[in-house]
């Protein structure tokens, strides 16, 4: 009878010990796989933009793409990760707004984060920081020799109406090419001084513009281009700084592209 009660003890003692174990190492188990699936989600979702930002500079007029995008990760053993994310287009009703399509994801162990496609940009937001993390073609320079230079300046414009989504089952995102062409180009000679871009009240993710800008500069200065950057206001002179000076081949061009979300 006493080694019935003994071992009806040790066995409680036993699972009581089991039971303790699992609450105290469970949790952070979970809260690491939750946090991997969500890691693993941001990277399927940067991918995504990427491809989105590729295509997106191939499309010609009249050229349609879609594309699906995740909207939540997936879960280990029913433990709950993040919300669903957000996706929104969003334009001002300026002329010269570049429009924007974001990425909001409220993650639960992983920094929250949000992927904005602008002005042929990607940006990424997380942690109060927001850099460029897929630059644009918006500004490209050739020399030519001879103190010759050519400059391409690549707008693009996304147009649409303003719309906000959120849901978990994968989104579907779709472009369509309204206007693609150059509405600035040279001939024979140079036809510029300078080239400014002025990205002023054209943008929203400000501060990852003129990070991005600046190392443009840097970038362009480094090649003997002389550039000058004010707020985000770009400024290339070219090889040639003597005023009255037409120095540059400049190229300005254009897309247009239609946005829906669903």
């Amino acid at each position: 009878m006493e080694r019935g009660v003994v071992a009806v003890v040790a066995a409680t003692l036993l699972v009581l010990l089991l039971v303790m174990a699992l609450l105290l190492f469970l949790p952070p188990f979970l809260e690491s796989q939750a946090k991997t699936r969500e890691m693993a989600q941001m990277e399927e979702v940067r991918e995504a933009f990427s491809s989105v930002q590729a295509g997106l500079y191939r499309m010609a007029q009249g050229d349609s793409l879609s594309f699906a995008l995740p909207m939540s990760p997936a879960s280990f053993f029913l433990y709950p990760t993040g919300e669903a994310a957000c996706l929104s287009f969003g334009v001002k009703r300026t002329e010269n707004d570049l429009g924007r399509v974001r990425y909001s994801m409220h993650t639960r162990s992983y920094p929250r984060y949000t992927l904005a496609l602008e002005g042929g940009g990607v940006v990424l937001e997380q942690g109060g920081v927001s850099l460029m993390t897929l630059p644009p073609l918006l500004v490209r320079a050739v020399d030519l020799g001879e103190n010759r230079v050519r400059v391409d300046v690549e707008w693009v414009y996304l147009v649409g109406e303003n719309l906000r989504l959120s849901k978990r089952s994968p989104a579907a995102l779709t472009l369509t090419c309204l206007e693609e062409g150059y509405s600035v180009w040279a001939e024979e000679n140079c036809n510029a001084e300078n080239v400014v871009v002025d990205l002023t009240g054209r943008v929203e993710h400000e501060n990852a513009w003129k990070r991005y800008l600046g190392e443009l500069r840097d970038e362009l200065n480094s090649r003997g281009l002389n550039a000058t950057l004010s707020g985000l206001r770009l400024t290339v002179q070219g090889k040639v700084t003597t005023a009255g000076t037409k120095d540059l081949y400049y190229f300005e061009h254009v897309r247009k592209v239609a946005v829906w979300l669903a």
